[in-house]
């Protein structure tokens, strides 16, 4: 009796499928704003013109700040990949566009407040930092999110690249052309600060210096610089550098500086 009885009783695995799929039909009908809603809490990221379904959804217009600087980040696509969410930390294939800016990537969050971002791209114009610098710049900017996490709001671990190619700034109504320059970035957690290892791409500044960009706050540069002969004279740099930076020989300096 108990044996014919056993094969109308569904395996478990049958059964935890049923009710995986059925959760999985529940998300793919769930509205886009309720993702949204969940993306925009604890952070500064604001959403916009929201539709579609948590499974894959856009915004018209997303936003994020950072120091107290609103920045558009244009229109936002989310792709979530379904197995992620057997592991419990959903992750989404996203896309943002605005002009001549875009990022295009992946980002995981977890428990606890984690956010791991991979395999990221991103593309701006040099002015979008302009808030926080003196003087006036223009170029463009890649970056390369290779990892990145970050749990409760503290940062965990960085690899990447950035790159400012068409490098130019404005001094007293002048620009000056600069030429293009990279750095390959890391996360010290004994020093708790990214450090970026920078060097010139091309034009008439040589260079290679650390930067280190401590997470309380600050910035310290150490390295050397060497400049063309036409540049230096070009910013009369022989009589204003070596108030600034120790001066060598020739067209040649040491940095060592702290903001």
């Amino acid at each position: 009796m108990w044996n014919n009885l056993s094969n109308f009783i569904p395996p478990v695995r049958w059964v935890l499928a049923l009710v995986l799929l059925t959760l999985i039909f529940a998300v793919a009908r769930t509205p886009a704003t309720w993702a949204a809603h969940f993306m925009t809490q604890g952070n500064t990221l604001g959403l916009s013109g929201v539709r579609g379904t948590v499974w894959e959804g856009q915004a018209r217009m997303a936003s994020v700040e950072v120091d107290n600087q609103h920045y558009s980040l244009g229109a936002l696509r989310w792709d979530l990949s379904p197995l992620s969410l057997l592991t419990l930390t959903p992750c989404a294939d996203v896309n943002a566009s605005l002009e001549s800016q875009s990022i295009d990537g992946r980002v995981c969050a977890g428990l606890g407040g984690k956010v791991r971002v991979s395999d990221t791209s991103i593309d701006a114009p040099a002015n979008l930092i302009q808030a926080g610098l003196p003087f006036p710049v223009q170029g463009q900017l890649s970056a390369n999110i290779q990892s990145l996490a970050m749990a409760d709001g503290q940062m965990q671990n960085l690899e990447g690249n950035l790159s400012w190619t068409g490098a130019r700034v404005q001094a007293e109504g002048t620009w000056v052309t600069l030429g293009s320059y990279a750095a390959e970035a890391r996360f010290d957690p004994e020093q708790n600060a990214i450090v970026a290892d920078v060097f010139d791409l091309e034009g008439p500044i040589d260079i290679e210096a650390e930067t280190r960009l401590p997470m309380a706050g600050g910035v310290y540069v150490k390295g050397q610089m060497e400049m063309t002969d036409d540049f230096s004279d070009q910013i009369q740099a022989r009589e204003w550098m070596p108030m600034v930076l120790d001066h060598q020989q020739g067209n040649r300096y040491n940095i060592d500086l702290q903001f």
